[in-house]
């Protein structure tokens, strides 16, 4: 019977569960979250852009801001598994092009 201490280790030896890597990825996937959370910051209408108020044209630049934290969070956490496996890349990578059957 395992305790809740044996479940709480890593299984691969792979040294600290947060990596600086993770951490990075970890401060890309919660940025956009407090941006738009923090709502006073944006509850405004000047500066206009377009015509448009700030309160919506500030909402559409955080879509493309979170895309590109997705995928810098994304390839953070790549090469951090990359590093713990050793540097050889994994059997289901899509970026290698052949499939592990």
């Amino acid at each position: 019977m395992s305790t809740g201490a044996d479940r709480s280790r890593p299984t691969g030896g792979g040294g600290s569960v947060l990596s600086p890597l993770r951490a990075v990825a970890a401060v890309c996937i919660i940025a956009p979250f407090v941006a738009m959370l923090w709502i006073p910051s944006y509850n405004k209408t000047n500066p206009k852009l377009l015509g448009f108020p700030f309160f919506y044209w500030y909402q559409l630049l955080w879509v493309v801001i979170t895309a590109v934290l997705v995928v810098i969070a994304n390839e953070a956490v790549k090469r951090d598994n990359a590093a713990r496996r050793g540097g050889r890349p994994a059997a289901d990578d899509a970026d290698s092009g052949t499939e592990a059957r």
